[in-house]
């Protein structure tokens, strides 16, 4: 049986292990894809000072999983112009406390003595998992886009107020009179700028990158539309007294007159009330005074004789308060009463002046050109709003910066280390290849051996020779192409005279010689009745008999320390291009006929014969 070789069989199989190699590596490859996620991770760190007492900036608990609240969710597919499942997205992020090395340590302490540990972190470690669909970049930006919603949303409820409305949007949701659009106009920029001075006060040197503007440029701009604007619209819708339905409009304006009387009536009773009770009890009190100052001269006066609370009715039940408490709602009261008696009469000249006018409706183009003047205001006012919504989602963002700090920038890693797997793979799949090959190998060692074999002198047998030449029938021998024929003539002999066991062992011998030359050059074979086949792909005239006299030299070498077991052999030697044979079969006949007639010859020599 031919020798155990590795890189014989590695050679001999190496294609097959190439292909298990990249058939195995290229599935490892497609299920880790189909496998990937992509894990977009950032460190977040609450700055305020109750956070690690787990409280926002305004003192109520800390929630994290607000981070993933729909609110937030909803806002970042706004950002990135999608339409998705919100509940997906969340199930598709979680948080996770940051806790440092030696507080670890410290809560496993505890743990291991059956205590609980008191620590409450304040660093937490945001994670978004995508999936292999939507790819990496889409996992860094639905996070980038989570985490900037999330400052706003968290500014916006524990450190900021939310954003002032837009008032004037209400114009585009219903039917309103030229009138009725100019004061809603003259309303919503007026809330507007309380809300800007009150935005000036808390923040004056607050400038917005992105538009440019303080909260002091915001106030001036909507300053020129709320003195100058507004007032030009009042001016033409007055002027000419238009409106779309006067009827509805003068309608309007008593029913607010008469709800301001009702008003200013109730105030001025529940006022009158008050100024009653002040009187009587700034009246007890100087009766108190009197009698303590006139009836004690040798007692030291203080104010602990003067009343200091009050009780009277309001709204069916009693309600206790102190005289400074009841000299201010005194004076709000009458400041509230001075204010809608301004309002009333302002009401009455509007009426008044859309009386005088009388029931007719004014011109087309007149009133093309107001609904003009209220779209213009109506724009600039939206336009300006966009300004300053911008400015406060900055300024949000500016503010939870102070209470909210991202410690680490936003980094994607993929879940499945596809270039990992993929190199084990190949190790893994040329490794099992090479097994696969040397198993494989091996077994066909043993499969040749025992079908094409000859157990006794452990050639190629007559069935391989067979083999060998019908692969080399079917095309022409190349030039110098050498066929041998050489049989044994002495094991006859010798089987009989010492046994087939000594015949079979020269012969094995003898086989063992001729093998030695062989398998350096050519395939040594087995034909039976003690006949080797021998052939020699390229090999000349001049050195096939090179090779018979060195084959002659080492039978001779072995009768001389075998005198009783000697080797007598007959050759019989066939070259393709001095013969002009080209087809095996007929070399192989040509060489089989020289030997038999060597050993028909009387002149035949013995073993030693070369010829």
């Amino acid at each position: 049986m031919k020798e155990f070789s590795v890189f014989r069989y590695l050679k001999k199989f190496s294609l097959l292990i190439f292909l298990l190699a990249v058939i195995g590596s290229l599935a490892v490859y497609l299920y880790g894809k189909s496998q990937q996620r992509y894990i977009a991770s950032t460190v977040i760190q609450y700055t305020n000072d109750g956070a690690k007492d787990g409280f926002t900036p305004d003192g109520s608990p800390l929630n994290v999983e607000e981070i993933f609240s729909p609110t937030v969710i909803d806002a970042a597919l706004a950002d990135l112009g999608l339409q998705s499942n919100i509940d997906f997205i969340r199930s598709s992020g979680y948080v996770e406390e940051v806790i440092p090395e030696k507080q670890q340590k410290l809560n496993e302490a505890l743990l291991e003595k059956g205590e609980e540990s008191s620590y409450i972190a304040d660093t937490y470690r945001v994670y978004y998992v995508g999936d292999n669909d939507s790819g990496e970049e889409f996992a860094l930006n639905m996070l980038d886009a989570i985490i900037n919603n999330y400052y706003e949303f968290y500014a916006g409820k524990y450190v900021e107020q939310p954003l002032q409305n837009n008032g004037v949007s209400v114009l585009s949701e219903g039917k309103y009179d030229y009138l009725e659009s100019a004061q809603v106009l003259d309303d919503s920029v007026s809330e507007m700028m309380d809300y800007l001075l009150d935005k000036r006060s808390s923040y004056p040197y607050f400038r917005s990158v992105e538009t440019g503007y303080t909260y002091s440029d915001l106030y001036q701009i909507y300053s020129f539309l709320y003195d100058y604007e507004i007032p030009s619209l009042y001016a033409s819708i007055l002027t000419s007294a238009e409106t779309n339905d006067i009827d509805l409009l003068t309608s309007r304006l008593k029913q607010d007159c008469e709800d301001m009387q009702l008003y200013i009536d109730n105030r001025q009773e529940r006022a009158d009330a008050l100024k009653k009770l002040i009187d009587t009890y700034s009246e007890r009190n100087k009766e108190i005074m009197d009698y303590h100052y006139h009836g004690s001269s040798d007692q030291e006066i203080t104010t602990e004789y003067i009343l200091k609370d009050v009780e009277y009715d309001q709204k069916n039940g009693e309600k206790e308060t102190t005289y400074d408490g009841l000299i201010q709602e005194y004076v709000n009261l009458n400041i509230s009463i001075r204010q809608k008696a301004i309002e009333k009469e302002h009401k009455e000249y509007l009426l008044s002046v859309f009386d005088e006018a009388g029931r007719s409706n004014g011109s087309a183009p007149a009133q093309e050109e107001l609904l003009g003047k209220i779209e213009h205001c109506a724009n600039l006012a939206t336009e300006y709003y966009q300004y300053v919504e911008n400015t406060g989602h900055e300024l949000n963002r500016y503010l939870s910066a102070n209470y909210l700090a991202m410690v680490s920038s936003i980094s994607v890693q993929p879940a499945v280390n596809i270039r990992l797997y993929l190199i084990i793979a190949v190790v893994l799949f040329v490794l099992v290849g090479g097994i696969i090959a040397v198993l494989l190998g091996r077994t066909l060692d043993f499969i040749d051996y025992f079908r094409y074999v000859d157990k006794t002198v452990q050639l190629p047998n007559r069935a391989r020779c067979d083999v060998y030449i019908s692969e080399c029938a079917e095309r022409l021998l190349a030039e110098n192409y050498s066929c041998l024929a050489l049989k044994m003539d002495s094991l006859g002999r010798l089987s009989s005279t010492y046994g087939r066991e000594a015949g079979d062992k020269v012969l094995r011998n003898f086989a063992m010689i001729l093998k030695s030359f062989g398998d350096p050059h050519g395939f040594v074979g087995y034909n039976g009745s003690g006949v080797f086949l021998v052939f020699f792909p390229d090999c000349s005239v001049q050195k096939t008999e090179v090779i018979l006299e060195a084959i002659d030299r080492q039978v001779q070498k072995h009768n001389k320390l075998n005198p009783d077991m000697t080797i007598d052999y007959t050759c019989g030697k066939a070259v393709s291009s001095a013969d002009n044979t080209f087809e095996i079969r007929k070399l192989l006949r040509l060489a089989l006929q020289r030997m038999e007639e060597k050993q028909a010859s009387p002149a035949r020599k013995d073993s030693s014969d070369k010829n």
